[in-house]
């Protein structure tokens, strides 16, 4: 298989994957799960809150679809993404909490310079 094959179908794997965790987080917020309200709340954030930041993500979890809008979310994922680490740091209880945020982002990283590469 030719490498540029092979680049694109890990491309591709780590989008829909990233993508689908991104649906799956956005929407646990907007649906206001337990887990997610117990956690907004324990971080000092509101309900509306909570939800305008699910409503985001899984918005831009569909732009980042397509290639014309990727290069356009990518940065508005990187603000969601600093913010969820500022807050997981700043909470001072656990600070592994602090990982998921970092690897969703190193996770982004890769789509964004594969996306430029290919």
């Amino acid at each position: 298989m030719e490498t540029k094959t092979i680049i694109t179908v890990i491309y591709w794997l780590l989008l829909v994957g990233f993508l689908l965790i991104t649906y799956f987080h956005g929407f646990q917020k907007i649906f206001a799960t337990k887990q997610k309200v117990e956690m907004f709340a324990k971080l000092g954030y509101s309900i509306p809150a909570m939800r305008f930041i699910g409503f985001i993500e899984a918005a831009g979890a569909s732009l980042l679809f397509f290639p014309q809008t990727r290069l356009f979310i990518i940065p508005i994922y990187a603000v969601l993404l600093s913010g969820a680490v500022y807050t997981h740091f700043k909470s001072g209880d656990d600070k592994s909490e602090t990982m998921g945020p970092i690897i969703a982002g190193s996770w982004l990283a890769v789509v964004l310079i594969l996306t430029c590469w290919i």
